[in-house]
């Protein structure tokens, strides 16, 4: 339904028509509220997280009752059509519900109190019809009212070999991650400047000694205050107390994606494993200490792990202070989150394990168009899109003007690793702009990149540009903050870099991928040039917001004689207050993160 509506809004909208470019008035929308570490409680609304307009992954055509924690229920809100399970209206709850989702926590579900009232619920799914999941998110076991549960899963070892011992099947459900809630997009004015090392202490009723919190205070103690947060969930009453030099360092709540790097905890509570895979998520890097096996394995693979004070605050000391480390961990982080540990991966696996009708995720297919009037770049072309790791690419090849043999081309790409490719034949008589749109025209991908034949594209360019989709509410994506080789020097410089992970009015030309439905509506224009300018500024005007993603597996190349681009400045138009010179020479091994 919410796709027909989608299609239904894009036939009501206004017809575009070329214009000259013009900057655009508006200013950046306020940035939302930041996600912060909170205690999970009892759920009495359903979450509000919207889903991405042009995700990849489309939302599951089912309802689902659920009795969950605020941590839960965020999760799994934009993944279905969810609603609220309480005491007094449970009935009209289960009414045409597909599936009844329980969260076991401290034995029991947030708001339902003792087994007798999960008793009758369960009760009244089975009346009608209606399958019921348990999800037990920490170490407690349920009470006897599980027999009652047609499907058990968790995610901690404990609750596991407890739940094991009763003779259930028992499902592994990891923690996982809204993109939605915790991507790291920004709206505001300025760029997010991540500061220091970020604790988070949960559950502390669950620690028998506060060993593991002496470690850390160990570590904290000489580092400035400023350049440490910790963030303290209310929970239940404990004998164990934080050590002052923890207890001093207490505040407000810090929002994940803020902190340069988050010590993990998942050692000693449940949902501290939980606050890892968040920050995993909003792309900030971790540390820890015991390893702890409640951590999604990809995950745990990524973070680094030592045993003693002195080694912590040497790794959380490297993080503050060093803004680059920070990117690639955090970047590389995200992607293990992105690739199984979503909220649609457990929705999906949720369902399914209750019996339901579950499509699989289907990769994304994207045409990659090339307009190209140079023969001496169709093998950098070639290989640009040979080693993309994204399964489901198409090359659509535009031959502006030129006379080639296809059968060749055809050779040379597959040798090359080019898994689908589309030739079209331009006349050279023809503008940029409507060369593009023929390449448009025979594209058959879900998205469309716009790709130029000099630069350089790294493996992950296509799949984290896509991945964007899924956590932003965008219909364009690309880079604004890029790396630029200025080969008559050999000099690498990093442009706007304060527009990483950001909504802006501009990004590359030669870095877009576009929703399939924005290229096909809006179109490009009819013009020789600026082309790229003109369909972002009408696109934007019916609505359309445009993305800037990381600066990686990208780098547009300025050749040795500036009048061979299409944009014909100096070197020195790269050397200003917008870059920074980073180094000299091949930066193919530096951005191909």
């Amino acid at each position: 339904m919410r796709r027909a509506a989608r299609a239904a809004l894009a036939e009501l909208r206004p017809a575009a028509s070329p214009q000259t470019p013009t900057e655009p008035a508006t200013a950046p929308k306020p940035r939302p509220s930041a996600p912060t570490a909170t205690e999970p409680e009892p759920a009495s609304e359903p979450a509000t997280t919207a889903t991405a307009p042009h995700s990849p992954v489309p939302t599951l055509a089912l309802t689902v009752a659920v009795a969950a924690s605020p941590r839960l229920a965020d999760l799994l809100a934009p993944e279905w059509d969810q609603r609220p399970v309480e005491r007094r209206s449970h009935a009209e709850a289960l009414e045409g519900a597909d599936l009844l989702l329980l969260e076991g926590l401290e034995g029991s579900v947030p708001g339902w109190g003792d087994g007798s009232a999960l008793t009758d619920l369960l009760t009244a799914a089975k009346g009608a019809g209606v399958p019921s999941v348990l999800w037990v998110t920490d170490d407690t076991a349920p009470g006897p009212w599980v027999a009652d549960v047609d499907v058990v899963g968790t995610s901690t070892t404990a609750a596991r070999e407890a739940l094991v011992a009763t003779g259930r099947e028992v499902h592994d459900w990891a923690p996982a991650a809204q993109p939605r809630a915790l991507g790291p997009a920004r709206e505001d004015a300025t760029t997010r400047r991540r500061s220091g090392a970020l604790v988070v202490v949960d559950g502390l009723s669950r620690l028998g000694d506060d060993s593991s919190l002496r470690l850390v205070a160990d570590a904290l103690t000489p580092m400035q205050r400023s350049a440490t947060h910790l963030t303290r969930r209310p929970g239940k009453s404990s004998v164990v107390t934080l050590p002052p030099a923890l207890a001093e360092r207490a505040g407000d709540d810090h929002p994940l994606g803020d902190a340069r790097v988050l010590l993990d905890l998942s050692a000693t509570t449940p949902a501290a494993a939980w606050t890892t895979v968040a920050a995993a998520a909003a792309q900030t890097p971790v540390v820890g200490t015991t390893t702890h096996a409640d951590l999604p394995a990809e995950v745990d693979a990524l973070v680094p792990r030592v045993e003693d004070a002195k080694s912590l605050r040497s790794e959380l000391v490297a993080r503050v202070n060093q803004e680059e480390l920070v990117a690639r961990e955090g970047l590389r982080l995200q992607r293990a989150v992105l690739a199984g540990h979503t909220g649609a991966h457990r929705a999906r696996a949720l369902a399914s394990a209750a019996g339901l009708d579950v499509p699989a995720i289907a990769p994304a297919t994207i045409s990659a168009v090339v307009p190209t009037n140079r023969t001496h770049e169709l093998d950098n072309v070639f290989a640009n899109l040979g080693r993309q790791d994204h399964p489901a690419t198409e090359l659509v090849l535009v031959l502006h003007g030129l006379d080639t043999d296809d059968a060749e081309l055809r050779r040379r790409a597959t040798e090359a690793g080019v898994r689908d490719l589309q030739i079209v034949h331009a006349d050279a008589s023809l503008t940029l702009g409507a060369c593009m749109n023929l390449g448009v025209d025979a594209a058959g991908g879900q998205y469309i990149a716009k790709m130029d034949d000099d630069n350089i594209y790294g493996p992950r360019y296509l799949s984290d540009l896509l991945a964007a989709f899924a956590y932003t509410d965008a219909g364009i994506v690309g880079k604004w903050a890029h790396y630029v080789w200025l080969r008559s020097t050999g000099a690498v410089v990093l442009r706007y870099p304060d527009s990483e992970h950001r909504y802006e009015r501009r990004i590359q030309g030669g870095s877009m991928l576009f929703a399939g439905d924005v290229a096909r509506e809006v179109r490009f224009s009819d013009i020789p040039r600026a082309v790229d300018s003109d369909i972002l500024d009408r696109s934007m005007e019916q609505g359309v917001r445009v993305y800037s993603g990381d600066r990686y597996n990208y780098v547009s190349v300025r050749g040795d004689d500036r009048h061979s681009h299409t944009w014909t400045v100096t070197d020195s138009t790269f050397l200003t207050a917008t870059g920074r010179l980073r180094f000299y020479g091949d930066p193919t091994t530096h951005v191909s993160l």
